[in-house]
């Protein structure tokens, strides 16, 4: 049982609503999303919460399913988090090799270990830009690897999102209808940043495969999602692809204007090397 999951099923035995609760210590909304499993909640509202409904902290954290290794996880997630830092350097591919040093010498489960040092490789090679230094092999591993996984969750869909190009456009959205028939029935962590890298990461590769008449759907995936800060860089790529698409149909200059306005963003913004990257896809496809 989750942290969510046991947290509701005290204030159910209890009869109290989410309000009476949380009795002010976190907002409704966010601990609502608590009990989904969208938002994790800190140890010391947490620890609060418990206190103020009387529930004893031992016996809670008892009857918790707490993963053994967690604490190597989250040294593996930390790893995960500097690669996806050190993608939007200038010297990528020189950066990750040295958190794979890092990695190397972690003192690690030897299959989680194993699996994390799987992944490093596989976004070097996600690096590479000729065919003809593609690791088929590897990437043949790192497709098996996540398709064997049990089950759609935070960590396999973010893996899925960062190796999209593993797969060819079809495959993806064959994958993405069975991502999305899945989300229906539950909602994960980070939801809502996820599906958008990966339709972002899709979309992409639906323009280098000219299949823009198969766009439309994976658009409305993440059309409908309410635009908070930490998701307006996502809004905005959306909407550089869409103004490219459209242009690929109608051939008018005013979606150039805003594709354009758009990049300018990313480099007023700070984001030099990622928007140099689009600059390059952007002038590589928005003719063809």
């Amino acid at each position: 049982m989750t942290i969510g999951e046991l947290l509701k099923d005290y204030r159910i035995k209890q009869g109290k609503n989410q309000r009476e609760f949380i009795a002010g210590i976190v907002s409704q909304s966010y601990y609502s999303k608590v009990e989904k499993e969208i938002h994790r909640i800190t140890a010391d509202d947490l620890l609060e919460i418990l206190n103020h409904n009387g529930i004893p902290v031992k016996e809670f954290f008892e009857k918790l399913e707490i993963d053994p290794n967690q604490w190597q996880i989250d040294k593996i997630n930390k790893l995960m988090e500097e690669i996806t830092e050190a993608s939007y350097s200038e010297q990528a591919i020189d950066q990750i090799r040295k958190i794979r040093e890092k990695a190397q010498k972690l003192d690690l489960n030897p299959e989680l270990k194993e699996e994390a040092l799987l992944i490093i490789e596989g976004f070097i090679e996600l690096e590479k830009d000729d065919p003809e230094t593609f690791d088929e092999k590897l990437r043949t591993k790192l497709k098996e690897k996540i398709f064997m996984m049990p089950e759609y969750n935070t960590y396999r869909l973010s893996l899925y999102a960062n190796f999209i190009d593993l797969y060819d456009f079809d495959s993806n959205l064959q994958i993405i209808r069975q991502i999305n028939k899945v989300l229906e029935r539950k909602t994960i962590e980070r939801q809502e940043e996820i599906l958008f890298a990966i339709v972002l990461n899709v979309l992409g590769q639906a323009v280098k495969e000219k299949k823009y008449d198969k766009t439309d759907e994976i658009i409305n995936l993440v059309n409908q999602i309410k635009v908070i800060p930490e998701l307006f860089l996502y809004r905005e790529m959306l909407t550089f692809y869409e103004e490219l698409i459209a242009y690929h149909f109608d051939k008018k200059q005013e979606h150039i204007r805003k594709c354009k306005l758009i990049l300018e963003s990313c480099e007023w913004g700070g984001m030099q090397v990622y928007g140099e990257e689009m600059k390059k896809f952007f002038d590589e496809y928005k003719d063809q």
